[in-house]
């Protein structure tokens, strides 16, 4: 039931940034644990037992596996990994290093090798990185347990999404949507890129961005939603995001749907305000702030949003010009 969306990694980062400048409070703790917590959650579920019982044991080195496991990222745009040392004997000394180039985000885009350690060895690792170069981190994993209120706290949504009306055209060699033929892998970076615009992409789990806003929420307040919908709304009528030709709708829908965010079933827009309704939206919050960014943009004009959520992923957005 893992999911996956397809999006300008220049828009995970921004809206980070934007709700940091919102609360002026930094927010990067809270996310980097968020992100550490959710990935050591899914790896733990998705490793083998075998080979996590062989770790353990000291059958098998951790280094290669996690070294394995890292070059996923590379496929999905996370950027360069390369484990520069670890080390595993069962005790309180065990530590991962591990640089870190071209992260598709600072706050999220370091945490992958640590949760890969944590499910392996079965130990809670905590982590800290450090910038040495333009775009080069060291990230730091080691045994550290994590706070009691922590261990159950961590909520993740389950997608159980019916089927949608959405087609495209597909690859006649390999079956996938022709429409990534757009996009330029480089493997060895760990970039994905739009041949044309150079905007930067990444494959990433919305559950994962709906844990790091409920744990926001919880150590932050109840505001946190109308605050994530705020950056989203800023970053978006700031220009980043622009609907083509003379049906706004169709290219919606098309746009949401190319990058896994959902289908846009219902949109209707005028100078009074903007409705849409989507059975399954992955990243609501990013939605409302989207629809809301597009209607400012494309009316000059200040707005305010409401919106309804259901339990299978409903959405139902509506923006009323202020």
């Amino acid at each position: 039931r893992h999911i996956i969306i397809f999006l300008e990694s220049e828009n995970l980062e921004e809206l980070l940034k934007g709700v940091e400048r919102i609360l002026g409070i930094p927010i990067e703790r809270i996310v980097v644990d968020a992100r550490r917590r959710t990935a050591a959650a899914y790896m733990e579920r998705v490793i083998p037992e075998g080979l996590k019982r062989a770790v353990r044991e000291k059958k098998v080195e951790v280094k290669p596996v996690i070294e394995g496991m890292t070059s996923i990222g590379h496929v999905l745009g996370y950027g360069r990994f390369e484990v520069v040392d670890c080390r595993y004997q069962g005790d309180e000394e065990d530590f991962l290093l591990v640089r870190v180039e071209n992260p598709y985000s600072v706050m999220l885009g370091s945490a992958d090798p640590v949760a890969a350690f944590e499910a392996l060895v079965g130990e809670e690792m905590g982590m800290d990185h450090e910038q040495v170069g333009p775009s080069t981190f060291l990230v730091r994993g080691f045994r550290s347990p994590h706070p009691e209120e922590f261990r159950e706290r961590l909520r993740m949504r389950r997608y159980e999404y019916g089927e949608g009306d959405f087609s495209y055209e597909k690859c006649p060699s390999c079956g996938g949507p022709a429409f990534l033929s757009l996009y330029r892998w480089d493997l060895e970076r760990g970039i994905i890129t739009h041949r044309e615009s150079g905007r930067r992409m990444v494959f990433f789990a919305p559950s994962v961005l709906e844990a790091v806003f409920g744990e926001l929420e919880r150590e932050l307040g109840e505001e946190i939603p109308k605050v994530v919908v705020e950056a989203q709304k800023r970053f978006t009528a700031g220009g980043f995001y622009r609907l083509k030709g003379e049906e706004p709708a169709a290219d919606l829908k098309f746009q949401l749907a190319l990058r896994g965010i959902g289908l846009l079933s219902e949109f209707e827009e005028s100078e009074e305000g903007l409705r849409l309704f989507m059975p399954n939206a992955a990243v609501p919050l990013m939605v409302v702030g989207l629809a809301q960014g597009l209607f400012e943009s494309r009316h000059e004009t200040g707005s305010r949003a409401e919106w309804k959520t259901g339990e299978r992923g409903e959405l139902e957005v509506r923006v009323i010009p202020a």
